[in-house]
């Protein structure tokens, strides 16, 4: 992203968490089970934490509310309700988002949900706005952005099972051609990383392919190797990996992030994504309802 967006905000964050550790960590309790549940990482950078306008939301959003539950960045199962990254009781400083709106989780997880009659889904957002992918960089250390996923993962799924992984993130590596030709190895590294260390060798991963640039960062030189790296993201070919498409979707003024509109979009195409792949593995179980057909999508999912 641009120095503007490339920031690091830990400085401020860190000064926040306090805060918020007395506001939302107190005497919270889970108000949703998880036992049984398919559970999801939503892992990447903002456009995955999500800063679509909550007023924007379509009226009874989500359906199927009582089978989807948020394992809050307070390390407690609640019901599902956006902003999914709300920083109220944040236990991970790394991966603090200060103003977090509406991602493509809860969507994903709503029409999963209808594919699936039977399944409840868990959603677990890790996600840090202007990450890099060296900032997902698999290592044992429990501050790292990859450290507090294995965390929170594990934490999460003590009575329920861990089924996936969503990841969205390219962004912040294409200032750089060196970041952008290697992202794909670097990619499939944190693939391998996850798989070894959640002790699943085919966990499912479905990524998404960063957008079309906004005409106002085309001369900024964080942008420079943008179109490069979306090239090497489409050519990545991984098992049980699939790639959902960006292009047509919608951005804020801002240029960066996507409308909650196209958060809407965006969930339904990864969750058809990762339903088949959860199908091609023998866990989706049963016929799938038919959803309404996808405006584009990618040709892998």
């Amino acid at each position: 992203m641009s120095s503007k967006w490339l920031i690091d905000r830990g400085r401020l964050g860190l000064l926040l968490l306090a805060g918020l550790l007395l506001l939302g960590g107190v005497g919270c309790g889970s108000d949703w089970d998880e036992s049984g549940a398919l559970v999801f990482l939503l892992a990447g950078q903002s456009n995955m934490s999500g800063h679509g306008d909550l007023s924007e939301l379509p009226p009874g959003f989500p359906a199927n509310a009582g089978r989807i539950g948020n394992f809050s960045n307070a390390d407690v199962w609640t019901r599902a309700v956006e902003p999914l990254d709300d920083p109220a009781g944040q236990k991970d400083a790394c991966s603090l988002d200060l103003c977090p709106g509406v991602g493509p989780g809860l969507a994903f997880a709503q029409v999963l949900t209808g594919l699936m009659p039977q399944a409840r889904v868990g959603l677990i957002p890790c996600a840090r706005g202007g990450s890099t992918l060296a900032h997902w960089a698999p290592g044992s250390r429990p501050d790292s952005l990859y450290g507090s996923s294995l965390r929170r993962a594990r934490l999460a799924g003590a009575k329920a099972r861990l089924a996936g992984v969503l990841f969205y993130q390219g962004e912040s590596d294409a200032y750089s051609r060196q970041a952008a030709e290697t992202w794909p190895s670097r990619f499939a590294a944190l693939v391998a990383a996850w798989r070894r260390d959640l002790g699943d060798p085919r966990l499912p991963v479905v990524f998404c392919q960063i957008g079309a640039l906004a005409p106002q960062w085309r001369a900024d030189p964080a942008f420079r190797y943008w179109d490069l790296l979306k090239k090497r993201q489409a050519a990545l070919r991984l098992p049980l990996v699939r790639m959902v498409t960006t292009d047509d979707l919608a951005l804020k003024d801002d240029g960066i992030h996507l409308t909650t509109a196209s958060q809407m979009i965006l969930g339904r195409r990864l969750a058809q994504a990762m339903y088949e792949l959860l199908e091609k593995r023998g866990t989706a179980g049963g016929k799938p309802a038919r959803p309404r057909p996808l405006v584009t999508n990618s040709p892998q999912g």
